[in-house]
């Protein structure tokens, strides 16, 4: 349209010269020379017209730019007046686009962030039922990729009618919900759901809280109050019945009344082991012992632990071996306590391997860590009881009706991790179990060698 007037006007520029021409033919020099003012004046208008038609062009090709998403686009240079307050007009809006889109991108990249920092995983639905958004925890949680999760409805991630029925109350009814749910693997998540008020296309928010380590704790908590209430009601049942026999009249008979006070002195014996390791497990949970940081050599630990124990494993026809690598460096700790940890596997070995079975100690650097194995040929642990082995007073099966506190195994993992170290165990029944646990190697510590490497 603009070309189109330009022309329009340079015309009638020059048809109004050709009849000041005409005329000069009647009037004289001095109407000639005023239209030659006029051509120039027409010449004027067609380049101004010019100009001003590339300058909005340039302002046409730099607001398509924009809209496609380069907000780095400014018109440059500036063009002539006539167009230049138009022009700063679009680079000033352009530079306070870019500072809103700037602003709101790090704002969407902080909470996307902070999404992704929780440990908990959060969904958010859509208006449909299906997943806008994931956070990192979400993606390890359900073992997916992103992808797999973003745009598939949320029944197909979590096919659970509790969860379902909370995110249809905070989508629908916009109440918050909670609810606890168990996942098949055995794990506890709690769910939680809420409306999501003027979030656009996200309509409720999703949380999983992972409580199976709560669950843990608190099956653990029963199972402490129960087990210690069994341990506790043998030996005083016991005591009990010595006194009534002997108030029955047994005192008159002096060989029975020592037998049943050996009997009574044997239990209390083992209540005051109980309680002591009770104490000894409160006191180093709560980092009252004192243990040791003096270089450890792990071999002569496990040389005297061997020696300790060889008579009783011998007596029940045990065969007990060690087997130390020569390059095995000293750990930092306290040599007593460590030796304590030794004696009560190999106890826990002797007591569950039968007469005609071997026990194997053993020792190497592997990792950085000194890693002891005790490994026996004794009846084994049952799945299910495997992970608990080290819970205070937890029996398996196996060892439910066997003389002991049922604490050893606890003070072990206890013992081991004040030495910032870990332990482990391996069993298959009927084929034998194996304790492992391993302390970090000191570094810089001189090497001995033990006294003993392999006793037999």
């Amino acid at each position: 349209m603009l070309e189109s007037l330009r022309f329009r006007i340079a015309a009638a520029f020059v048809l109004l010269t050709v009849a000041v021409l005409a005329f000069q033919e009647v009037t004289g020099s001095a109407v000639a020379t005023a239209a030659v003012a006029v051509i120039a004046a027409g010449i004027l208008g067609l380049a101004l017209g010019r100009s001003i038609k590339s300058s909005l062009d340039t302002l046409a090709r730099a607001a398509h730019t924009v809209s496609g998403g380069d907000l780095s686009q400014r018109v440059s240079p500036r063009p002539p007046r006539e167009v230049a307050v138009v022009a700063d007009a679009f680079n000033d809006m352009a530079d306070s686009l870019e500072a809103l889109l700037t602003a709101a991108s790090e704002e969407r990249n902080r909470l996307i962030a902070a999404l992704n920092s929780s440990s908990d995983a959060v969904l958010a639905v859509n208006g449909e039922g299906r997943i806008a958004f994931a956070n990192a925890a979400a993606l390890q949680l359900f073992g997916r990729s992103r992808e797999e999760l973003v745009g598939n409805p949320f029944v197909w991630v979590m096919p659970n009618e509790d969860a379902i029925e909370a995110l249809r109350a905070s989508r629908e009814d916009g109440r918050r919900e909670a609810r606890l749910i168990e996942r098949p693997n055995r794990q506890y998540l709690q769910v939680i759901t809420a409306p999501i008020l003027g979030g656009g296309e996200w309509v409720a928010l999703v949380v999983f809280h992972d409580v199976t380590d709560v669950r843990r704790v608190e099956r653990v908590r029963r199972d402490f109050v129960a087990n210690v209430s069994h341990e506790l009601r043998t030996p005083l049942a016991s005591v009990k019945s010595v006194i009534e026999t002997l108030q029955g009249g047994a005192l008159e008979d002096e060989a029975t009344a020592r037998e049943f006070l050996a009997r009574a002195d044997s239990e209390i014996d083992r209540l005051v082991q109980m309680v002591e390791e009770l104490l000894e497990l409160s006191r180093i949970e709560s980092g009252e012992v004192p243990f040791g940081q003096q270089p450890v050599e792990m071999g002569n630990v496990l040389v005297e632990a061997v020696k300790r124990l060889r008579p009783q494993a011998e007596r029940q026809g045990l065969n007990l071996t060690l087997d130390v690598s020569p390059e095995l460096p000293p750990v930092v700790g306290d040599a007593e306590r460590l030796e304590r940890v030794v004696v009560n596997l190999l106890q826990n070995a002797i007591k569950f391997s039968p007469a005609g079975g071997s026990i194997r100690v053993s020792a190497a650097i592997a990792g950085g860590e000194v890693t002891v194995k005790v490994s026996d040929t004794g009846a084994g642990i049952a799945p299910e009881d495997l992970p608990r082995v080290f819970e205070r007073f937890y029996k398996a099966d196996r060892s439910r009706g066997s003389v002991g506190t049922g604490l050893g195994l606890a003070v072990v993992k206890h013992t081991v991790e004040a030495h910032g170290g870990s332990v482990s165990a391996e069993s298959e029944p009927g084929r034998g179990s194996t304790f492992s646990f391993s302390i970090p190697a000191a570094s810089g510590a001189p090497h001995r060698e033990p006294s003993e490497q392999t006793s037999d």
